[in-house]
């Protein structure tokens, strides 16, 4: 086991980290992510024992309406305590035992309550989910959930996988605040074109007859990396495809001149063969290794050997320090459909298990979004 760093080595990197702080302008998300976790080693490293007990055990006391502890003097971390002041402030748990065994809806507290809708239902899909995992795990003897057998199955009572579920009629309001939050969570990050060497790895050696298919983007939305692509790279030849559902891309518009919308089922045979690119971003994870083998296996079919390139855009796990945002990404992709965030050795392997090899990775920094280029074996 790798021992960890000294005090000394984690302030040297501190002051590295600092010395490459921009003078003026925002500091880049990725940036700001390195140098919090540079300070949190930095911190843990500084605490005695007596520290930690402190931070873990006292840190945050919840107090009954009169000042007094409650029963249990029950103590938890700060985003517990938050949500559960919120909630008292609230009066959520009033109105929760008013509905009685039958429950009520995010609309029906939203109303009592006067809090937006929007912030409410972030709670109504993913909250229940939660709540319901560890009972989930226990019973299922702690085995990895599948994308059709997991906590959202149990919580909802469907057979459906969790993707096809939140398309039900009932969870649009919530799939519209899903597709704003992911929309708002690239804005101000670093796109991958930043430091993926497009120009060279894709343009340059594409096919610029009329026909050709110079990017395919797999399960790519509404079209925004393949409109982005464009921006970058007016000059770009060849044709850019874009591929999703039939329900997505019937508000993907026409493309208005820059890509081709084409609806497309990832689990089924690929319809373009042989582009110089099949890309595919922020896909994977949210599947388990068996369905990621299938959509992996349908796109090497397509490449062309000597020619084609699978770019894979997704985070990759540090094999030690992992941050708490990654982990708290690699439980919702669990919870909600068996998916997961991966390391780059099962990032390895599963790409090998589809007939693919990674050629190389870029990543602008650890635990932030890479770009994997992989060709066939």
């Amino acid at each position: 086991m790798d021992s960890q760093p000294s005090l000394k080595a984690i302030v040297e990197q501190v002051s590295q980290a600092g010395s490459d702080l921009p003078a003026e302008g925002a500091l880049q998300p990725e940036a700001r992510i390195h140098l919090q976790n540079l300070v949190k080693q930095l911190v843990f490293a500084l605490e005695t024992p007596f520290d930690t007990l402190n931070r873990l055990v006292y840190s945050v006391r919840i107090r009954g309406v009169s000042g007094r502890p409650l029963a249990a003097d029950c103590v938890c971390k700060p985003f517990q305590h938050a949500v559960i002041r919120i909630a008292v402030n609230l009066r959520l748990f009033e109105y929760l035992l008013e509905a009685g065994p039958d429950g009520t809806t995010s609309d029906e507290l939203s109303r009592k309550t006067g809090v937006d809708p929007n912030l409410m239902s972030t709670f109504d899909f993913v909250g229940p989910v939660f709540q319901k995992m560890p009972e989930f795990l226990a019973k299922d003897k702690y085995r990895y959930p599948s994308a059709y057998h997991g906590p959202l199955q149990a919580t909802y009572d469907t057979e459906m996988s969790g993707y096809d579920y939140i398309m039900e009629p009932r969870w649009t309001d919530t799939l519209t605040d899903c597709n704003l939050f992911m929309k708002g969570r690239r804005e101000g990050a670093a796109s991958w074109l930043e430091f993926y060497p497009f120009a060279d790895h894709i343009l340059a050696e594409a096919d610029t007859k009329p026909d050709a298919v110079t990017v395919v983007d797999v399960g790519g939305g509404l079209g925004h990396g393949l409109t982005e692509l464009k921006e970058k790279f007016p000059e770009m030849k060849g044709r850019l495809i874009l591929q999703d559902l039939p329900k997505t891309i019937e508000h993907a518009g026409s493309g208005e001149g820059i890509f081709e919308p084409m609806a497309h089922d990832f689990f089924t045979p690929q319809p373009v063969q042989g582009p110089k690119a099949y890309l595919i971003r922020q896909v994977l994870h949210d599947w388990p290794d068996k369905e990621c083998k299938v959509i992996l296996q349908h796109l090497a079919a397509g490449m062309r050997k000597g020619y084609s390139k699978l770019l894979v855009n997704e985070i990759i796990i540090p094999e030690v320090g992992a941050s708490d945002f990654i982990i708290a990404c690699d439980l919702v992709m669990m919870g909600l459909g068996g998916g997961m965030e991966r390391t780059k050795s099962h990032w390895s392997s599963l790409l090998e298990s589809a007939g693919l090899r990674i050629e190389k990775v870029w990543t602008l920094n650890e635990g932030t979004e890479s770009v994997m280029e992989a060709v066939l074996i």
